[in-house]
């Protein structure tokens, strides 16, 4: 068993790390030079068609943080020192992946700039003015590597007695990745083990002169208590369904003086998980909406507007396309595949181009979608003709009443959803979806018991009954015949919808038409977001579409009371049009 303790002072140690491999001509480079470079090539017009809106926001205020350091009344520092250890420890750690032209790392300019950025900046009292670190981009840009190389630094070279380095992922084998790498990194490196007492284990790395050790662990939350993480990976952040881990990890790091999260991911399928709140945050961050001097953030992604089979915009998701030609002939590849094989442009788009989608296969596009988040005028809707769908499909989950108008050629929705308390205790333990905080936003109501409490949904239609001009409602047969009757009795013409392609294509692609044209206003809605992102649809022989509930991802009663409502709303414009030979044929049944 190796020492605990060592008698070299720390400072001589961090140079025997570094200088044990470097040359005279190495140890000149100036690496803040090269990523402020970097940053006026970012934000050089004539590069924009390498570099998307966030990276170039992220070089904007990299450089306008330069200028806060330097101010009279600068609210942190920037340390050229601290920049050129970071940058100097990871490019003298081996490469223990793929093919390289060089034993060693050789740092490329974005990774130069992302590790000044989080290193270089420093408050007042010497520790890093960046505590959270959010680093995005596609997949197969070395981004594993580089964070290994951050695992390792803040291992041995941070001034921090008893450092915990965790790698934290949804699952072992993925929060393994970037410890694997590392445990490789240390195992080839002698000088590295040698000058600060590291022993390499199977699932642990120790480092005996500072009580310091790296491991990896997955999404358990629960028996993550007793951790102390002075430096925190969280590996594809979006793929983490809850907030579980993060909370217990955040809530552990409380007691350190320096600590720092890292959250690496690549753009994922659309969940209730930590993801698309951070995403929104860190985009607010760039934009100038929120101050947060605790937060970097380094996103690399196409721009809407972008054509993701356009090679020339590539590189603005793939910041090491220019080095890498492996990386080039593989996008090439899963581009021409993704051209011909609608299954697959979800993925290309997702993973190659790191760009936000709804599911593999889902049928919403999730920005077309978003940018119909207008208001919905329920007073100046009042009068105007309102269809309701009723989807009450499940006793013990969430059940769905949603209106629909059409005035001035805008489809507005609106609606209200029920869940039983206890379903709301279960989903907030699994953490599957924030039930809880819709229920406390007022975007769900909670119902006392183990099954959803009809009698408040009565109340709500007998309501909109009274104040809106209530034409009719659509309902599934499935648990709501009895509902129906009851509605019926009360002067409310009820509209049996029958679940397949033949009722729900008609309106399905009528909504496509009308949301994709940006002629639909949802309010922003996030519990109807949520619904529509799961929604998958299926076709028939005939190619008419309807959703598919078991290959959609979740929950999607409100999508489907959406459609419902749309499907009625048209048969009777059709009706009063006098060309109801389509819609004839789908078999929705009046009551």
């Amino acid at each position: 068993m190796k020492k605990k303790t060592k008698t070299k002072k720390r400072r001589e140690m961090e140079c025997k790390a570094v200088a044990s491999c470097a040359t005279t001509a190495e140890k000149s480079i100036s690496w803040t030079n090269i990523a402020m470079q970097y940053a006026q090539d970012v934000i050089d017009k004539k590069n924009h068609k390498r570099f998307g809106k966030w990276i170039i926001l992220a070089a904007e205020r990299f450089l306008r943080d330069l200028d806060r350091a330097r101010s009279q009344d600068r609210p942190f520092i920037y340390s050229t020192v601290e920049a050129d250890k970071i940058c100097d420890f990871i490019s003298h750690l081996p490469h223990v992946e793929g093919t390289w032209k060089t034993e060693n790392i050789a740092l490329e300019p974005f990774q130069v700039f992302f590790l000044c950025n989080l290193f270089g900046f420093r408050n007042h009292d010497g520790t890093r003015r960046f505590t959270s670190a959010l680093f995005a981009l596609s997949r197969k840009n070395a981004k594993s590597t580089l964070i290994a190389g951050i695992g390792l630094y803040c291992l041995s070279m941070e001034d921090e007695r008893g450092p915990q380095v965790i790698s934290a992922a949804t699952t072992g084998d993925q929060a393994g990745i970037v410890f694997k790498i590392a445990k490789r990194m240390a195992d080839k490196q002698p000088q590295l083990r040698e000058a600060f007492n590291i022993e390499c284990f199977t699932r642990a790395i120790s480092c005996y002169d500072n009580g310091g050790l790296f491991k990896a662990i997955n999404a358990k939350a629960s028996t993550q208590d007793g951790l102390n993480p002075s430096c925190t990976i969280l590996d594809e952040i979006h793929a983490h369904k809850t907030h579980d881990l993060l909370n217990v990890l955040q809530s552990a790091a409380g007691g350190r003086r320096n600590p720092l999260f890292v959250f690496t991911t690549t753009e994922g399928y659309e969940t209730p998980g930590p993801w698309p709140e951070m995403r929104k945050f860190g985009q607010q961050v760039l934009e100038g909406v929120v101050d947060a001097d605790h937060f970097l953030v380094i996103f690399y992604a196409l721009d809407d507007k972008d054509d993701e089979f356009d090679e020339s915009v590539w590189e603005k998701a793939n910041p090491l396309l220019s080095v890498s030609e492996p990386l080039l002939k593989a996008i090439r590849k899963e581009a021409t595949e993704a051209k011909s094989m609608p299954g697959r442009h979800a993925e290309f788009l997702i993973k190659r181009m790191n760009r936000q989608s709804s599911t593999a296969h889902g049928w919403i596009d999730l920005q077309k979608w978003k940018a119909c988040a207008g208001a919905v005028p329920l007073e100046e809707l009042k009068q105007e003709p309102c269809y309701g769908a009723l989807d009450l499909a499940s006793t013990r989950d969430l059940a769905s009443f949603r209106l629909v108008w059409k005035k001035d050629g805008i489809l507005y929705t609106h609606g209200w959803r029920w869940v039983p308390k206890t379903t709301v205790a279960i989903r907030t333990q699994r953490n599957l979806v924030p039930y809880a905080g819709w229920v406390r936003s007022g975007y769900m109501i909670e119902t006392n018991g183990d099954v959803t409490d009809y009698d408040e949904i009565f109340k709500r239609v007998m309501w909109v009954k009274d104040n809106f001009n209530l034409i009719s409602i659509a309902y599934d047969t499935w648990n709501a015949a009895q509902t129906a009757s009851k509605f019926s009795a009360e002067g409310i013409e009820m509209v049996q919808f029958i679940q397949g392609p033949k009722s729900y294509h008609p309106s399905m692609k009528n909504f496509e038409e009308t949301y994709i044209s940006g002629r639909f206003r949802h309010g922003g809605d996030p519990v109807l977001t949520w619904c529509a992102s799961n929604i998958v649809a299926r076709t028939d022989a005939n190619m008419n579409m309807a959703p598919d509930k078991k290959k959609s991802a979740d929950k999607i009663d409100d999508m489907t009371a959406l459609l419902m409502a749309n499907g009625i709303m048209i048969g009777q414009s059709s009706d009063e049009e006098g060309s109801l030979d389509d819609f004839l044929n789908d078999p929705i049944i009046l009551r």
